[in-house]
């Protein structure tokens, strides 16, 4: 499995010309925490994440808390299309991993990819379907570490019902605002190490109005400024301890006609993301 997923990523890597898959967040995780990647992980450790992380926390596997923000079809298209936004993003953030995403760039396929490192013809969703994930994902090994995890998401979305079945914890909302101040909640009560927190705004907007519509735009500025309160949020109830918080899109997305947008091709548009990493270290009171 790790062969065949390896191979399809390698040569992802090459028709787009870039030095990461998005099948690499799960890896990355792994070794920041100092935990074993699912069986059928196929993907590579970001060095520049993992290296940056070591340098500041003092060693590989010293990262206590992460919060992965998940903004749906917010790829390096809509980068170009919303400057400001993702301007204030990489503010935030620091470092900037430009990836490619997997065929079909649709969400179930991407994010089954995202959270186990391993290429679709491994992990098993190969079309814009929700099947509950029978592979290892990076929630069953935290898990296993004794690691709390936590997934916020719009009910019945992807993320919603592909890993369910596993021993963390599936925070089932009806809508993106219900589900930020779902997340903000359990940032606050510090009851994980781990959390998920989806946002479906953007593509939808951009499916319904078109990738450039004042409604897109209006939720990717959205998307921006609720990353910049989780960072502050995070350094706020989690100064004492080692994070991580990363904005992590699956595809992005093209126009299909005057007024719709959509995704799923391997148009450039679709396949090319990038990822934005915040790490911070504990306070010095804390150490």
């Amino acid at each position: 499995m790790k062969k065949q997923a390896a191979a399809v990523f390698e040569k992802l890597l090459s028709a787009y010309d870039r030095h990461h898959s998005i099948g690499d967040i799960t890896p990355t995780f792994c070794r920041l925490f100092g935990i074993t990647e699912p069986e059928c992980c196929g993907a590579q450790a970001i060095a520049p994440v993992v290296d940056h992380a070591a340098k500041i926390f003092g060693g590989e596997g010293k990262t206590e808390r992460a919060l992965l923000f998940c903004t749906d079809a917010m790829g390096d298209h809509q980068r170009e299309l919303f400057p400001e936004a993702f301007n204030k993003i990489a503010r935030v953030a620091g470092l900037r991993i430009p990836s490619v995403s997997v065929s079909p760039s649709v969400t179930p396929v991407c994010y089954g990819t995202i959270f186990t490192g391993t290429a679709p013809v491994v992990h098993g969703i190969l079309k814009y379907e929700k099947p509950v994930l029978t592979v290892e994902t990076i929630f069953d090994v935290f898990a296993k570490a004794g690691k709390r995890v936590a997934i916020v998401a719009v009910n019945d979305c992807s993320i919603d019902r592909i890993f369910r079945q596993r021993n963390i914890d599936y925070y089932s909302c009806r809508n993106d605002e219900v589900s930020f101040a779902r997340t903000m909640e359990i940032l606050e009560s510090d009851r994980y190490d781990f959390i998920v927190s989806y946002m479906i705004g953007y593509d939808a907007a951009q499916h319904s109005f078109g990738c450039e519509s004042p409604e897109a735009a209006a939720q990717a500025a959205l998307a921006a400024e609720r990353f910049e309160i989780l960072a502050q949020t995070m350094d706020k109830y989690w100064k004492n301890f080692n994070r991580v918080l990363t904005l992590v899109p699956d595809h992005g997305g093209h126009m299909i006609d005057e007024v719709h947008g959509a995704h799923g091709t391997e148009l450039a548009e679709d396949m090319l993301v990038s990822h934005y990493y915040r790490l911070f270290e504990k306070s010095r009171e804390s150490k």
